[in-house]
């Protein structure tokens, strides 16, 4: 957001947003340690708003008093907070005095030409309120800070020769191109932060700006997709788009299930990943449990589709007892029984395996899915109660045992095949990992037994 590193100094000239920024701080330092003390937030934010309603008083009124790039700033920051935190009412309450203020001020394009680091913080403001209220963005599009990193493509030809070939229901698509060509820029901003050299800040003054461009950019467009992606399933909800017959439909074909469309799964993900890894948002940010929730609708299909929140098909009390020393019943022939019921059941599995791109993707999904670690609200009224983390390790584990990826390694280079963050990623994996390990196989114990990890149900049985 602040390629040329003068964010603080401004800062410490104005009172509202020098307070304002503290609070953000440390509304990110509590997230991070899962701290419930919200009192330096909480004076910090008041000091902020006492400011703003004083300079009210003086500025704006007229012409000769315009309002200030200071105010603008605080009131902006304001917005991020009460987002971060999840107050989405108060943060609708700023985002208003916002869009107001920037109109007084001759909109956010012209009205701010001056200095391109307001712009981003206003535009960083209201990428945060759409996506975690679900609303289109308030501010128009800045041709200024928008420009893209050279693409690699990485992903647009191999998707479309694998969409060249029949698809059944349980294979995997991705039939938006606008969402595979937003991709393939999220991917070159990865590698050239990747590629940054952090010794040499000065001669990078160009990337970094091109970088912040590509960010700008791409968020636009990610907010526009989402819109369009809300908007048309209010009205699959609503019926007011029927399903029009084809007028190419010829009855005496044999007609084939329409494969699962990953489009929207892409989407979500790819925002969340720019949040998360690309803006170093925390994963415990209350601010990411609408897009994480969007990502689990997105998913609803595939989920469905390849059964993934089945419970692997369980051990039978003898087989779980089996001696190693017996070559028909190793560890390794039992392995036959383990298999999750889906491999045996879905048809179009040789399909999935030979697809490893949209496979991938659709795994790279689950695993980002899965970094978002937001606590659990008790009798919260969400998706599975609030606890969007469980959801996301239980898909992801099953996903992992439906496509035989037992190993660390395997994991690790089908996730790198999509796209990775070096220094973020490896932490998360770390942690994702930790969590799925233990139930992705049967082992072996010292007495020569095989065990098998156990459902949920049966975990409470034996409770």
């Amino acid at each position: 957001m602040n390629p040329e590193g003068t964010w603080v100094q401004a800062l410490q000239l104005d009172k509202a947003a020098t307070h304002a920024f503290i609070a953000m701080i440390a509304a990110m330092h509590n997230s991070l340690a899962r701290w419930a003390d919200t009192s330096t937030i909480d004076f910090h934010r008041f000091q902020a708003v006492k400011s703003i309603n004083e300079r009210l008083n003086l500025e704006g009124k007229d012409d000769s008093k315009p309002i200030s790039d200071g105010l603008v700033v605080a009131v902006a920051l304001l917005v991020n907070i009460e987002t971060f935190i999840g107050s989405l009412s108060a943060a609708a309450a700023h985002m208003s005095g916002l869009k107001r203020m920037v109109d007084l001020r001759g909109g956010i394009v012209d009205g701010f030409k001056h200095s391109s680091i307001l712009q981003r913080s206003i535009s960083w403001a209201d990428y945060s309120y759409a996506t975690a209220a679900h609303k289109p963005v308030a501010f128009p599009f800045i041709p200024q800070l928008a420009s893209s990193l050279a693409l690699h493509d990485r992903f647009t030809s191999r998707s479309m020769l694998a969409n060249m070939e029949p698809l059944g229901f349980k294979d995997l698509t991705i039939q938006n191109r606008e969402a595979v060509e937003l991709f393939e820029l999220l991917f070159s901003i990865t590698e050239c932060i990747n590629n940054f050299d952090y010794a040499s800040l000065e001669s990078t003054f160009g990337q970094r700006i091109q970088v912040s461009d590509s960010i700008y950019m791409i968020e636009w467009r990610l907010c526009q997709l989402e819109h369009v992606s809300r908007t048309r399933q209010s009205w699959r909800r609503s019926g007011s788009v029927p399903v029009l017959p084809s007028i190419e439909a010829d009855d005496t074909q044999p007609r084939f299930p329409s494969p699962t469309d990953l489009s929207d799964v892409l989407i979500y993900a790819a925002h969340l990943f720019l949040h998360l890894a690309i803006r170093g948002q925390p994963p415990s940010a209350q601010r990411h449990r609408a897009l994480a929730e969007a990502l689990m609708s997105s998913l609803y299909d595939p989920v469905l589709a390849l059964d993934l929140l089945s419970e692997p098909k369980p051990y039978g009390s003898s087989e779980s007892q089996l001696a190693s020393t017996d070559p028909a019943h190793s560890p390794t022939a039992t392995l036959a029984g383990y298999i999750h019921n889906s491999e045996i059941s879905h048809p179009g599995m040789t399909r999935l395996f030979r697809d490893e791109l949209h496979a991938n993707i659709l795994l790279w999904a689950l695993f980002i899915g899965s970094c978002v670690r937001i606590p659990v609200v008790v009798n919260e009224y969400s998706v599975l109660g609030g606890d969007q983390h469980n959801f996301f390790i239980t898909a992801l584990k099953n996903y992992c045992r439906m496509r035989n990826i037992l190993e660390k390694e395997v994991l690790l280079t089908k996730l790198k095949d999509v796209m990775w963050l070096h220094s973020w990623c490896e932490h998360q994996f770390g942690l994702v990992w930790g969590e799925i390990a233990d139930g992705l196989r049967p082992y072996v114990t010292a007495g020569g037994q095989v065990n098998a990890p156990m459902g949920r149900d049966q975990q409470e049985q034996r409770q």
